[in-house]
């Protein structure tokens, strides 16, 4: 069974020990890094910072950041052991629940590489729904991204009231 808690310091050094991404999302690698998410979203009042663990082992991390009244930006990042064993989608609706029914967020939005159609049907899964595209500088190189929100309407969390 997998536990959402809030991520700690020990939690941020080791995952910036985990291993390098396979190639295929050897892309996505750079976020785990020094540098990276953890850096540049630290705790705050305009961050959540969440790690999950299965028996006690750090699987995965997510962020809720740029929170505000009404929305915050949804990031995610798996083990690069954990990659294709379904815990993205559990961790996505545990910390969605936590955005819509702790922090009373209307509206969550995050932006997914558009070569990342595992991660696209993930998040469409949840309820997510496109709503542009955009192209950002990642270590200086131009990359295009789909742009996806969710409203607690919208969202297919484990809590039928949050359908």
């Amino acid at each position: 069974m997998l536990e959402l808690s809030l991520l700690t310091t020990a939690d941020a050094e080791a995952i910036r020990r985990w291993p390098p991404y396979p190639p295929t999302f050897d892309q996505l690698d750079y976020a785990l890094r020094e540098g990276g998410w953890l850096d540049q979203f630290p705790a705050g009042a305009q961050t959540r910072r969440f790690g999950t663990r299965e028996d006690s082992i750090l699987v995965g991390f997510s962020l809720l950041t740029h929170i505000t009244v009404a929305d915050a930006e949804f990031y995610i990042a798996l083990h690069p052991q954990q990659i294709g064993h379904g815990i993205g989608r559990e961790i996505t609706q545990r910390t969605l629940q936590f955005g819509f029914d702790q922090l009373s967020l209307q509206r969550i939005y995050l932006k997914v590489r558009k070569w990342h159609q595992r991660g696209i049907a993930l998040y469409e899964g949840v309820g997510f729904k496109p709503c542009g595209e955009i192209v950002e500088l990642i270590q200086g190189e131009p990359v295009p991204f789909l742009s996806m929100e969710i409203s607690p309407l919208r969202h297919t969390g484990t809590n039928p009231a949050n359908r």
